[in-house]
């Protein structure tokens, strides 16, 4: 729905502060700090090669007259489908016209929506980048009606067994509805069976039950995953990124064509349900490095109850809580064990209770081109659509993301602070 005039009144009439007040954070720790390309893309696929085994010709000889091995080294190869991520709002040409002068309104609507947007979009991405490409972002809990829902963090009930490593609330660290925001279009059932515009989003004083409210009735019934779909209601369940939960996984199923019997397939996995200590951390860091190269750049990020709990954990064993920095500006906790300093950072879209020990290298975003702005070649960014007064602004990436060498990461779940 086009922005138009009134929908800006208030801001346009009353000045009262000097800009848009922001309440939404916007970091997105994760995204900044993976790198981009080392594919090849075809045929709406990216791929990679990958060694699947060591050298067979490589042996010690009997003696000098014995019979050499004429062997080789294997090579797989990995691939994901690309995702379309995209972002739009329309606006009016008054709209354009009213608030660009200090006079018309506190901030030009153009200028906000186009950057909010920005920020959003990216926003957007970092989820996903922690997602497994299914994208389930609730779950339904009991109660329900026509046009109201309550959600949850999903949990190992969620009907949709394509997804998995759901373990409910641990921290608390996630509102449950976090994710879902009014006008949104979301599909809801094993089969995203019922569908819906989100009207308003809630909740609860402690944050672990949200309550949907939407345009109509999407058929609710308990443990249904709730997804965000397009336009038309698809998607649901195969349009997302394929990040850390598809990469680093405690299921068995193939990741990225290639079966987790390959070399350097299987992650590093802790899924005991327990107090986050450091023994763990080590154990699990120390396992991913046998994978690693001796240049690889390694991060560890948590949310914000075990970001408080590891820095208690050093504090308690006397050792320094020196602060490092990731490339970006990003500042965090230090983290020592076996191979130099890594740092340990706080992002608040990661999976409550979990800890994951990334190995940045082994990493890649795939893209067909960089985010950019569709543009129209006479008009640019703005595209204005046929018989009405309104522009659309529309962002969109071509991208997912693959990592190289799961066993050179390691994730942590059900880790209470």
């Amino acid at each position: 729905m086009a922005i138009i005039l009134s929908d800006v009144s208030n801001a346009l009439t009353k000045v009262l502060l000097p800009y848009i007040q922001d309440n939404f954070d916007k970091e997105h720790l994760l995204l900044d700090n993976i790198k981009r390309g080392d594919v090849q893309f075809i045929n709406n696929n990216f791929y990679a090669p990958v060694r699947t085994s060591r050298h067979g010709g490589v042996t010690n000889l009997a003696n000098d007259g014995s019979t050499l091995v004429n062997g080789s080294s294997s090579i797989g190869q990995a691939n994901v489908a690309t995702k379309i991520v995209t972002g739009t709002f329309d606006i009016s040409d008054l709209v354009i016209k009213a608030t660009r002068s200090k006079e018309g309104a506190v901030e030009s609507l153009l200028t906000q929506q186009a950057s909010s947007l920005a920020d959003d979009f990216a926003k957007g991405v970092n989820r996903q980048y922690y997602s497994d490409g299914v994208g389930v972002v609730a779950m339904v809990a009991g109660s329900t009606n026509s046009t109201t829902m309550t959600v949850q963090t999903p949990t190992s009930l969620l009907d949709d067994g394509r997804s998995v490593d759901w373990y409910g609330t641990v921290n608390n660290d996630l509102r449950a509805a976090k994710y879902i925001q009014p006008g949104n279009y979301i599909g809801v059932g094993s089969a995203s069976s019922g569908s819906a515009i989100v009207l308003s989003v809630s909740h609860n004083a402690a944050g672990n039950i949200g309550t949907v409210v939407t345009s109509g009735d999407p058929t609710a019934t308990a443990n249904d995953p709730v997804y965000i779909v397009d336009g038309a209601y698809a998607g649901a369940g195969t349009s997302e990124i394929q990040g850390v939960r598809a990469a680093l996984s405690s299921g068995t199923s193939a990741y990225a064509g290639l079966a987790r019997s390959n070399p350097g397939w299987s992650p590093q996995l802790g899924t005991t349900a327990q107090a986050l200590t450091l023994a763990e951390m080590t154990d699990k860091y120390i396992a991913a490095l046998e994978f690693s190269q001796m240049s690889d750049r390694f991060v560890i990020l948590m949310n914000k109850t075990l970001y408080s709990k590891y820095g208690k954990i050093l504090t308690a064993m006397r050792r320094a809580v020196n602060e490092t920095e990731l490339l970006g500006g990003f500042s965090g906790l230090e983290f020592v064990a076996g191979r130099g300093k890594v740092g340990v950072f706080l992002d608040f879209d990661v999976p409550d209770g979990e800890v994951e020990i990334i190995n940045l290298d082994t990493w890649t975003s795939c893209q067909v081109d960089p985010m950019e702005w569709l543009e129209d070649p006479g008009t640019g960014s703005l595209v204005r659509r046929v018989d009405k007064l309104t522009y659309q602004a529309t962002m969109v990436w071509y991208t997912n993301l693959m990592c190289l060498a799961p066993a050179a990461n390691a994730r942590l779940t059900q880790k209470t602070g």
